[in-house]
């Protein structure tokens, strides 16, 4: 907080505690730390005020210590670190700093101390540099949230997907398709549910999924590709009628048909030039008739029916073949 061009110290005796702590008064630490650690949230944010007005770089890179490997310069930071929930609170309270900006001072020191620990010698500062940037936006998190993804506990990498998330950006779909596939927990339920948050920025991620060996990320391709719904993809996400994987199939029915109108043509190219067995017939047949549009229902009813007679394999790719030529006419 500034007045003309004066800091207001709004917690006088919080402040000089800090300015002692990076002298390397261990007491003066272990007393700030005691505040970041309090079950009391107006403790914790008196001395997060405290932190804002302390105009000294280094409480920046203290507290990134403090919040990668609970050291304070050479000395643990806190007896307080034995109770788990005040070890928590202490983290948190840490994470809040580093993510709100008081002014441009404080944001300036904090990413300068943040950027220098991406290339720390200790991988729990770069880890947690880059955790931290990336909620900021910053897309120099990138490299190492992604190494990040392939090398540290389930808790640092869930963390990283957080983080890859909140960048908003198309590079990261690579990293975190890499964590679905090698994964099949957490770690992967969350990086699905990031990607699918990514929404747009990561289409051609999951066209790559679309084509990978595993049917489980062909589904989670699939599904992907229909939460974005963009029916530019419908050939290729037709292309999964075919696939020899029933759920993946299914998968495919499902985001056609949502897909609707435009999404037909595709169906209808499937069905006229490909050879199908019964199960691709069936999934085709799906993903017609699951098309709301009774307008386009009335109009391929005769293929609908083709599909389901007996003679389908002879009837329904004529009936296609001539449906889409007139859709082609039409549209």
């Amino acid at each position: 907080m500034v007045i003309g061009n004066t800091p207001e110290v709004r917690h006088t005796m919080e402040t000089d505690m800090l300015r002692q702590a990076l002298q390397g008064d261990a007491t003066a630490a272990n007393s700030a730390l005691k505040y970041l650690s309090s079950a009391n949230p107006t403790l914790r944010r008196i001395m997060q005020e405290a932190i804002y007005d302390l105009t000294d770089a280094r409480i920046w890179s203290n507290l990134l210590r403090c919040l990668s490997i609970q050291r304070w310069n050479e000395h643990q930071d806190c007896e307080r670190r034995s109770d788990l929930a005040a070890s928590h609170r202490i983290d948190q309270s840490i994470r809040e700093v580093f993510l709100e900006d008081e002014s441009e001072e404080d944001k300036t020191m904090k990413e300068t101390a943040l950027l220098s620990g991406l290339d720390d010698l200790v991988p729990q500062i770069r880890q947690s540099s880059a955790y931290l940037l990336g909620l900021r936006g910053d897309s120099h998190a990138l490299p190492v949230l992604s190494d990040t993804l392939e090398t540290s506990s389930k808790e640092v990498q869930l963390r990283a997907i957080r983080a890859l998330e909140s960048l908003q950006d198309e590079r990261c779909g690579s990293p975190l398709l890499k964590a679905l596939i090698k994964d099949r927990g957490e770690v992967h339920r969350e990086a699905g549910r990031a990607l699918n948050r990514l929404g747009h920025l990561v289409e051609s991620t999951w066209l790559d999924a679309l084509d990978h060996p595993d049917n489980h990320i062909r589904w989670h391709g699939a599904r992907g590709l229909g939460i974005i719904g963009d029916a530019r993809y419908a050939y290729k996400l037709a292309e999964g009628l075919l696939d020899e994987n029933q759920l993946v199939r299914w998968a495919t029915a499902d985001v056609l048909a949502k897909l609707g109108t435009k999404a037909v043509p595709a169906t209808l190219t499937i069905i006229s030039q490909r050879e199908l067995n019964e199960q691709s017939r069936q999934a085709s047949y799906n993903a017609l008739h699951g098309i709301t549009s009774r307008q386009i229902q009335a109009r391929i009813k005769p293929l609908l029916d083709a599909l389901r007679g007996s003679a389908a394999s002879i009837e329904a790719p004529v009936i296609a073949q001539h449906l889409l030529m007139e859709w082609e006419k039409v549209e």
